[in-house]
């Protein structure tokens, strides 16, 4: 089955604001519908870590909150009180206190999260909130752009003349044969972002193709999909350039799929960041994406649960 998200909020935590001459230090927290947050990335000097148990770690003996491992615990601090929440949607932030601990669900398992005054909000599962932040580094918001808009235009032209060729190399290294159809499906953008009110920021994209031959004979419901992930990255000749894209040959169920959504960026040390939730079929993940000149890097990937 083919899960459609509603687009999150994102919370992200920092530290104070460090002494000229010091590295800018600063943690990020994915906020949950039901107003808990799990801080997962820490960024010191440059380089990204770890900040607290993944889903289905350390479950079993959560207990305190400064007892809990942590990026914070290692250094003999206390983990933050007080976040500035982030929303997906653009919205002005906010602040939220945190009141406790707990495991929350995550998919089939749990995951330890921090209890805030945030209240609870009905989205269709498993989008998230927002991001969480606990120092006074800003957060830009990320825009979904439509159609109309004429980013579009250009990214689609990269997108398909790229396609076919990608997904014939995928179905290769599948060893799956592609359907032979009288007239070929085109290609086309299901979803495109890019850094809010930013005409030359990077895109990510979704795409994908449909062909109208089934996946089964017993099921002709059940058609056969490619779908196509990756980033369009700007050039300085005000052209765009398609990298890390990610092929998946499959069919309607797309169990084999794996998408992200943007929540939010952060510039930081003259370098882009990007903070994304990642969905595979019954599972997720939490990313940052390095944006750099030519290509796009994931210091660090977590695991958000699954079954």
């Amino acid at each position: 089955m083919k899960l459609r998200f509603a687009v999150p909020l994102v919370w992200v935590a920092f530290t104070a604001a460090t002494p000229s001459g010091q590295p800018q230090r600063f943690a990020l927290a994915i906020v949950r519908l039901d107003g808990a947050i799990v801080p997962f990335a820490a960024f010191n000097g440059g380089r990204w870590e770890r900040a607290w148990p993944e889903a289905d770690e350390a479950t079993e003996s959560a207990g305190t909150i400064d007892g809990t491992p942590s990026v914070w615990s290692k250094r003999g601090e206390r983990v933050p009180r007080v976040w500035t929440v982030w929303p997906a949607t653009g919205a002005r932030s906010i602040q939220a206190q945190v009141t406790g601990i707990q495991v929350a669900d995550a998919h089939c398992g749990g995951q330890v999260a921090l209890k805030t005054n945030l209240r609870s909000v009905k989205m269709e599962h498993p989008a998230k909130f927002g991001v969480a932040v606990d120092s006074n580094v800003p957060m830009g918001a990320v825009e979904e752009i439509n159609e109309s808009n004429s980013a579009w235009k250009g990214a689609a032209q990269i997108v398909h003349s790229n396609f076919a060729k990608l997904e014939a190399a995928q179905a290769q290294k599948d060893h799956q044969e592609l359907p032979h159809e009288t007239s070929q499906p085109v290609a086309r953008i299901t979803a495109l972002y890019r850094e809010s009110k930013s005409s030359r920021s990077a895109m990510y994209f979704v795409a994908e193709k449909k062909y109208r031959t089934p996946s089964f004979p017993q099921d002709p419901s059940c058609e056969r999909i490619t779908v196509m992930t990756g980033w369009l990255l700007p050039r300085a000749d005000g052209t765009m350039a398609l990298r890390d894209a990610k092929v998946f040959v499959t069919d309607c169920d797309e169990k084999e799929v794996r998408t992200a959504l943007p929540l939010a960026t952060v510039h930081v040390s003259n370098q882009a960041f990007w903070v994304l939730q990642e969905h595979g079929y019954e599972d997720e993940t939490y990313l940052i994406a390095e944006i750099g000149p030519a290509d796009v890097r994931y210091p660090i990937t977590v695991n958000g649960g699954g079954c």
